[in-house]
């Protein structure tokens, strides 16, 4: 069997998911050239950036620092939204000296010398949606870019619509778990905007708050009457 091209492996798109254990971020509009890139604490924690192109022709800079042989692991995600509005992005991992380099010209931004770029383009069709277990949103998942810098320095995520469209599109940036413990007990809050960004329902999580008053009243009630009774 023939060797498959790591050009061709590391940005196809992939049916599988991995959503669990990241953090939802809802930045304002980054900057469209790399010099005025919004910054990113890292690139290794797993996060979902939720964001939206406003204007046709926008281009969205992320960027953090990052260490000598760290993975790149970036997947771009199309959110199912109930009254539409998403767009499918292309998007590209920009920093020094990268495994391979290709596809720079399509790149919407002007990279120094030194620097390469691995650019994921649109998928040409979305396949079958994959739904987020906690929140209950879905998602089309599209292409992965999984490499590894070689040196250290500021690395790039470059994200933009190559037909100029307008939306809402979702990255995944990286790959290690969250083990603090502040994750876990935000995981309401989580569920809170995810929901409202997607423009669905937090009915349940009105009844879920109704049901948890009603419970502590009849706790207290009952603890109140037995202290009377004793």
């Amino acid at each position: 069997m023939a060797e498959r091209s790591p050009h061709r492996e590391q940005r196809r798109p992939i049916a599988g998911v991995d959503l669990a254990g990241s953090r939802p971020w809802f930045p304002g509009i980054p900057g469209n050239q790399l010099m005025d890139s919004l910054p990113l604490s890292d690139f290794t924690g797993k996060r979902l950036l939720f964001n939206r192109f406003t204007q046709p022709g926008q281009v969205h800079v992320y960027s953090a620092a990052c260490r000598a042989g760290e993975r790149l692991r970036i997947q771009m995600y199309v959110p199912v939204l109930p009254r539409g509005g998403s767009v499918v992005p292309a998007f590209a991992v920009v920093a020094q000296s990268l495994p391979y380099s290709a596809d720079v010209h399509q790149l919407p931004v002007e990279i120094p010398a030194g620097f390469s770029a691995i650019v994921a383009p649109p998928p040409s069709e979305l396949l079958q949606p994959v739904e987020d277990l906690l929140t209950g949103v879905r998602y089309y998942p599209g292409p992965l870019i999984d490499t590894r810098t070689l040196v250290g320095g500021r690395c790039y995520l470059v994200v933009w619509s190559p037909h100029n469209h307008m939306g809402k599109y979702v990255i995944q940036v990286g790959h290690r778990w969250s083990l603090r413990w502040t994750y876990w007990i935000q995981l309401p809050l989580y569920w809170w905007q995810i929901r409202g960004w997607f423009g669905l329902s937090r009915l349940p999580a009105y009844v879920a708050g109704g049901m948890l008053l009603l419970g502590s009243g009849v706790a207290l009630a009952r603890a109140w009457h037995s202290d009377r009774s004793g």
